[in-house]
């Protein structure tokens, strides 16, 4: 496994030191959230540039621990779907099956990963009015491939602009075929919260920043070495509860 970056590694080690220095007096809550990836890759030295968002769902438990009025430090293990897609267009003008009418054929690609995926951010919770609160988040996550990668290919054909037929052809991946089974990086961003009762609801966005290159045989030593990194955005749509004091 290549070593990971050592801002990563620094933000790793801090968290886990304040976590075990403050816990004892800290106030825990509960919680579940879901939402949405709109994940890419970026790539270098791979052959292909051409990658869009994939959208896929997340969701994870929360294990909030506040550490005073407005801070918090807070861990959520749970499922990522990742990925991109790609759309090249393959046109062929000279083929006509019929005079006057043009064939056309486009083929969509995606490529999936789903992970077990951990963040720990630190929060910073200020009040906006009485109730409701802003968050800002910013924090190391990791992540571990489960199962093998997946490639699906569409290929649909059109004539005179409509479609005449689709194949989709799905591939599994594994091993050196794939991506790494293990990916760290960063992750930030801002939200709202508001509490009903006991409960706390919140809305929240964030940029996740993949740091580890998560090509299978890259070496990273060489510059034109292949260099492939998570990216993307995120929206959530959670709750907790206090369950400790």
């Amino acid at each position: 496994m290549r070593p990971l970056p050592k801002l990563l590694k620094v933000a790793l080690s801090a968290t886990a030191c304040y976590l075990m220095a403050n816990t004892a007096h800290a106030q825990m809550s509960l919680g579940l959230k879901g939402g949405v990836n709109f994940s890419t890759i970026s790539a270098q030295n791979s052959g292909i540039g051409n990658f869009e968002n994939r959208t896929a769902p997340n969701f994870a438990v929360i294990f909030n621990y506040q550490l005073g009025p407005a801070f918090s430090i807070q861990a959520e293990p749970g499922f990522s779907s990742r990925g991109a897609t790609v759309h090249p267009v393959q046109e062929e003008p000279g083929v006509v099956l019929t005079p006057g009418w043009p064939y056309q054929r486009a083929v969509k690609g995606v490529a999936k990963f789903n992970y077990f995926e951990l963040p720990i951010v630190a929060q910073y919770r200020p009040h906006l009015t009485e109730k409701l609160e802003a968050i800002i988040s910013a924090g190391p996550e990791i992540r571990f491939r489960t199962g093998p990668q997946k490639l699906e290919t569409t290929t649909a054909t059109y004539i005179s602009g409509e479609k005449t037929s689709s194949v989709t052809i799905t591939k599994s991946y594994s091993g050196g075929e794939a991506v790494s089974t293990f990916d760290a990086g960063l992750t930030a961003g801002a939200g709202v919260a508001y509490p009903i009762g006991r409960f706390k609801l919140f809305l929240e966005g964030r940029y996740h920043l993949g740091l580890y290159n998560i090509a299978s045989s890259a070496d990273d030593r060489r510059d034109d070495a292949v260099k492939i990194h998570n990216r993307g955005a995120s929206v959530v749509l959670g709750v907790t509860v206090p369950i400790l004091k």
